[in-house]
């Protein structure tokens, strides 16, 4: 197998060699979605996007395959002594950030290897790679607890991490980085892509205007001098810093400013094997106004819980509610149970918070989760990536959480449950957002979570959102399927056990190469109250675009359209409307506005259904209800049917010649 693999890749080198690999833009950046103004470039490391003497991993969904958590569910794996990869790079730069994958040991304890790094040709340093915060292992009898213990009885997920890095000189832009392995072994030393950026001088404590300042001087462990300096602007210089203990802020007008996410590193290195230590990590506050700014925050842990026991969780990288007007910015977050989960259990002050250009990154669970009473905070200007929960998520679990919005956000890799994801709550949204190769749900609304539920005062939504590549047939866990083996949708709906799905609506949502179903729409003892599905464009589903799993209650639809479906039709079946009412009804949203011919705006919903080359054959057109809007025997080459709604709308032909077009304007 490797023989073939090699001929095959060895013409694509020969090609490649005359191909200018170039970074490679995401989608939807000139829409304005997701992480559109973040400040790296990424490079690929796919056929005709890199020059390489390695191996690349073919494009599956089979989960057992090592790339099915790669982006594109593609990756380039280097195994011989030599084997190497090289970009051409766009703009000049000298902070590279890697996501690879090395294999794990027998003891689950992980393995090391190194690159070489050269800039045009110039050795530049040595790239060091662990595994060890990678590879967790669930039971393949369906579980939702995973542990660092492989064995035969259990499947992997989280098989990729990262690393990154500031290069001892800058690469110019057109200059070629290359990866080389120079170890002598055969273990795959397997690529996704790389990331670089300029990195931007150090924040130094005189530039602070803030004549409360202090600076850290290593004297005591940092959660101690935090707290004998609550109050304070508290800047922590460059370099790695060891910290034992959870920082807790217990003053208004904390300060903590770091020199940048590339100079300044937290090291939380309590032990999460211990029973008296796995809590000690991670900035928890339920103050005003606390500013926390320019870290890197990483952790000795490689888990969710301490013992694999779900009682004890082993500390998030930010926790409490912080309070009333406080500020999280361009801090990056890695080996946490969760990046962030905020929360006001302790019902003080929770509104206004701002978390922005931040990355939150290969944590266990959650990236951030905005629970119990969070009101009016703002995530933006965020990447999520590889993180074993919901990316982004808000959950009323004690107290509703309300007006809290995640917007202009990228989640990539996402390896369990959703990228977003909401659970009760009044008034959340999320916009203007971007998810790649979710493994499970893209996003979802589901009522299994205790909670106060979703309110009937206006609407939850989701709106101006691209998902590609996402959700899971179901099947065999660890081969397809959620952790149990469950379906997903790239947009999953549930309203079930806990309470109704009330007041939610979605809004232009494009969904790109869905894995399986593109919506799922299903209840298990509860309802859907007031669903609204508006501009929905599917554009590629391995099966249905919609997937209806005993649904009950009442949804409305305007403008639902879609392309390349894995089955014959949009739905698998349309329920009774006395179970669940799905109808169009496009005056509950924005309509279309165009000109009139006097010059005067006007309204209008009505399109044109054209069919072209059906001369002599039946015609039948029909909604999603299967209300016929049109039926005839066609009698000339071009048949226009004029003002129909806007719909997704079944055409059939009885067309011996087999050859006709349908459009609509």
């Amino acid at each position: 197998m490797r023989k073939k693999q090699f001929s095959i890749l060895i013409s694509f080198f020969f090609l490649s060699m005359f191909l200018s690999a170039q970074h490679i833009p995401f989608p939807d950046d000139e829409k304005e979605r997701g992480y559109y103004n973040r400040p790296y470039k990424r490079y690929e490391a796919e056929p005709g996007k890199c020059v390489t003497n390695g191996i690349f991993l073919d494009a599956t969904h089979n989960q057992s395959a090592l790339q099915s958590e790669a982006s594109n569910q593609i990756a380039l794996q280097l195994i011989e002594r030599g084997s190497y990869v090289e970009w051409t790079i766009d703009e000049e730069a000298d902070g590279l950030t890697l996501r690879f994958s090395l294999p794990d040991n027998e003891d689950g304890t992980g393995t090391r290897g190194s690159f070489a790094l050269y800039i045009d040709d110039g050795y530049n340093r040595n790239i060091s790679l662990n595994s060890y915060w990678s590879w967790q292992y669930f039971p393949k009898t369906g579980s939702g607890h995973a542990d660092n213990q492989p064995d035969d009885s259990k499947f992997a997920r989280m098989r990729f991490d990262e690393m990154h890095v500031r290069l001892k000189k800058k690469i110019p832009a057109g200059g070629k980085l290359k990866l080389v392995k120079t170890e002598d072994n055969t273990i795959p030393y397997t690529i996704d892509f790389i990331e670089l950026e300029n990195v931007p001088e150090p924040v130094v404590f005189e530039e602070i205007e803030d004549r409360n300042k202090i600076m850290y001087d290593s004297s005591v462990d940092l959660s101690e001098f935090v707290r004998n300096n609550g109050g304070k602007t508290i800047y922590v210089p460059e370099g790695k810093h060891e910290v034992y203990g959870r920082i807790f802020i217990t003053e208004d007008n904390t300060k903590i400013i770091g020199a940048g996410i590339w100079h300044t590193e937290l090291y939380f290195n309590a032990s999460s094997d211990n029973i008296h230590t796995y809590v000690n990590r991670g900035i928890e506050t339920y103050c005003n106004n606390i500013t926390v700014e320019g870290l890197y925050l990483n952790t000795v842990n490689n888990k969710r819980y301490y013992d694999n026991n779900e009682a004890y969780q082993v500390g998030k990288g930010f926790m409490g509610s912080f309070g009333n007007n406080s500020v999280i910015r361009d801090v990056w977050v890695e080996h946490f149970e969760c990046g962030a989960w905020l929360g006001n259990y302790k019902q003080t002050a929770s509104g206004n918070l701002l978390v922005e250009h931040c990355r939150f990154r290969n944590n266990y669970a959650d990236g951030l989760n905005l629970c119990s009473g969070m009101k009016n905070a703002v995530v933006q200007y965020c990447s999520f990536r590889n993180n074993g929960d919901d990316d982004m998520a808000s959950w009323s679990s004690d107290t509703m959480c309300e007006n809290n919005t995640f917007r202009y956000n990228t989640a990539e890799n996402n390896w369990r449950a959703s990228s977003i994801g909401f659970f009760g709550g009044k008034q959340n949204t999320a916009h203007h957002c971007v998810i790649l190769d979710a493994m499970e749900a893209g996003i979802r609304a589901t009522c299994d979570f205790r909670g106060t539920g979703f309110s009937t005062e206006g609407y939850c939504s989701f709106s101006d959102i691209s998902i590609y590549r996402s959700g899971a047939i179901g099947g065999t866990p660890g081969i397809s399927g959620d952790l149990w083996g469950n379906q997903q949708g790239a947009v999953q709906l549930y309203s079930t056990q806990e309470y109704d799905l009330t007041n939610f609506k979605l809004a232009n949502i494009d969904i790109y190469d869905a894995k399986n179903d593109a919506i799922l729409i299903a209840s298990h003892g509860k309802k859907f109250r007031n669903l609204v599905l508006h501009n929905i464009h599917i554009e590629g589903a391995g099966r249905w675009g919609i997937y209806y799993y005993q649904p009950e209650g009442d949804a409305t639809f305007c403008n639902l359209s879609f392309n390349r479906l894995g089955t014959d039709g949009m739905f698998n079946y349309i329920p009774s409307p006395t179970v669940f009412s799905f109808t169009e009804d496009c005056d509950r949203v924005d309509i279309v506005k165009k000109k009139c011919n006097d010059n005067l705006s006007c309204y209008t919903r009505e399109k044109t259904i054209i069919v072209e080359g059906a001369l002599h054959s039946s015609v039948m057109v029909y909604d999603t209800l299967g209300k016929i809007r049109y039926d005839s025997h066609v009698l000339s080459e071009r048949t226009v049917i004029e003002d129909v709604y806007p719909n997704i709308y079944f055409v059939r032909v009885n067309s011996h010649d087999k050859v006709f077009k349908v459009w609509v304007r």
